[in-house]
Protein backbone atom coordinates (compact mmCIF):
# COMPACT_ATOMS: atom_id res chain seq x y z
CA UNK A 1 0.00 0.00 0.00
CA UNK A 2 1.18 3.05 -0.92
CA UNK A 3 0.04 7.07 -0.26
CA UNK A 4 0.39 9.57 -2.51
CA UNK A 5 -0.64 13.49 -1.19
CA UNK A 6 -0.08 16.35 -3.13
CA UNK A 7 -0.04 19.84 -1.18
CA UNK A 8 -0.06 23.17 -2.35
CA UNK A 9 -2.14 26.32 -4.03
CA UNK A 10 -4.19 24.74 -7.24
CA UNK A 11 -6.64 26.67 -9.33
CA UNK A 12 -9.92 24.82 -9.99
CA UNK A 13 -9.03 24.21 -13.34
CA UNK A 14 -5.46 22.71 -12.47
CA UNK A 15 -7.08 21.02 -9.15
CA UNK A 16 -9.37 19.47 -11.04
CA UNK A 17 -7.40 17.98 -13.34
CA UNK A 18 -4.42 16.49 -10.67
CA UNK A 19 -7.51 15.01 -8.78
CA UNK A 20 -9.06 12.94 -12.05
CA UNK A 21 -5.51 11.66 -12.67
CA UNK A 22 -4.87 10.32 -9.35
CA UNK A 23 -8.62 8.65 -8.98
CA UNK A 24 -8.02 7.05 -12.14
CA UNK A 25 -4.79 5.52 -10.20
CA UNK A 26 -5.89 4.53 -7.95
CA UNK A 27 -9.11 2.86 -9.07
CA UNK A 28 -6.83 0.57 -11.61
CA UNK A 29 -3.82 0.32 -9.00
CA UNK A 30 -5.36 0.77 -5.61
CA UNK A 31 -7.19 -2.48 -4.92
CA UNK A 32 -4.24 -5.09 -5.09
CA UNK A 33 -4.02 -6.34 -1.20
CA UNK A 34 -6.74 -6.67 1.40
CA UNK A 35 -5.69 -4.26 3.26
CA UNK A 36 -6.22 -2.23 0.16
CA UNK A 37 -9.44 -3.36 -0.96
CA UNK A 38 -11.46 -2.93 2.25
CA UNK A 39 -10.13 0.21 3.98
CA UNK A 40 -6.92 2.07 1.62
CA UNK A 41 -8.69 2.20 -1.42
CA UNK A 42 -12.48 3.61 0.20
CA UNK A 43 -10.70 5.99 2.02
CA UNK A 44 -8.45 7.48 -0.41
CA UNK A 45 -11.92 7.42 -2.99
CA UNK A 46 -13.74 9.62 -0.66
CA UNK A 47 -10.73 11.99 0.19
CA UNK A 48 -10.47 12.76 -3.41
CA UNK A 49 -14.10 13.12 -3.57
CA UNK A 50 -14.01 15.71 -0.89
CA UNK A 51 -11.32 17.57 -2.45
CA UNK A 52 -13.11 16.96 -5.62
CA UNK A 53 -15.87 19.10 -4.55
CA UNK A 54 -13.99 21.60 -3.11
CA UNK A 55 -12.43 22.37 -6.29
CA UNK A 56 -15.61 22.21 -8.26
CA UNK A 57 -16.56 25.48 -5.78
CA UNK A 58 -13.74 27.91 -6.58
CA UNK A 59 -13.82 30.17 -9.19
CA UNK A 60 -11.81 29.43 -12.50
CA UNK A 61 -8.83 31.06 -12.28
CA UNK A 62 -6.90 33.50 -14.37
CA UNK A 63 -3.96 32.27 -15.90
CA UNK A 64 -0.76 34.19 -14.67
CA UNK A 65 1.72 34.79 -17.63
CA UNK A 66 4.40 32.37 -17.04
CA UNK A 67 2.79 29.77 -15.61
CA UNK A 68 0.71 26.68 -17.63
CA UNK A 69 -2.54 25.54 -16.52
CA UNK A 70 -3.07 21.80 -16.39
CA UNK A 71 -6.23 20.98 -18.47
CA UNK A 72 -8.60 19.00 -17.05
CA UNK A 73 -8.85 16.26 -19.93
CA UNK A 74 -11.16 13.50 -19.66
CA UNK A 75 -13.41 12.93 -16.75
CA UNK A 76 -12.54 9.65 -14.65
CA UNK A 77 -15.43 7.41 -16.12
CA UNK A 78 -14.59 8.32 -19.42
CA UNK A 79 -10.74 6.91 -19.03
CA UNK A 80 -10.65 3.13 -19.71
CA UNK A 81 -7.75 1.97 -16.92
CA UNK A 82 -10.87 3.08 -13.77
CA UNK A 83 -13.25 0.06 -15.16
CA UNK A 84 -10.10 -2.17 -14.04
CA UNK A 85 -11.46 -1.52 -10.26
CA UNK A 86 -14.13 -3.56 -11.49
CA UNK A 87 -12.04 -6.76 -11.57
CA UNK A 88 -11.68 -6.98 -8.00
CA UNK A 89 -15.18 -5.45 -6.43
CA UNK A 90 -16.84 -8.29 -8.76
CA UNK A 91 -14.27 -10.55 -7.02
CA UNK A 92 -15.50 -9.15 -3.69
CA UNK A 93 -18.80 -9.49 -4.74
CA UNK A 94 -18.88 -12.99 -5.50
CA UNK A 95 -16.94 -13.82 -2.81
CA UNK A 96 -19.52 -12.63 -0.15
CA UNK A 97 -22.71 -13.74 -1.90
CA UNK A 98 -20.57 -17.35 -1.54
CA UNK A 99 -20.62 -16.77 1.58
CA UNK A 100 -24.09 -15.55 2.92
CA UNK A 101 -25.46 -18.73 0.40
CA UNK A 102 -23.09 -21.01 2.39
CA UNK A 103 -24.36 -20.44 5.54
CA UNK A 104 -27.52 -20.43 4.68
Amino acid sequence: MRWHKVDGPFCAICGVALVRELTTKTLWQGWWGVGSLIVGTPFALLSNWGAYRKLRRLQPAIPVPGTRQHPPRKPILHRPLAYVALVPLIWAATVLIHVITSAA
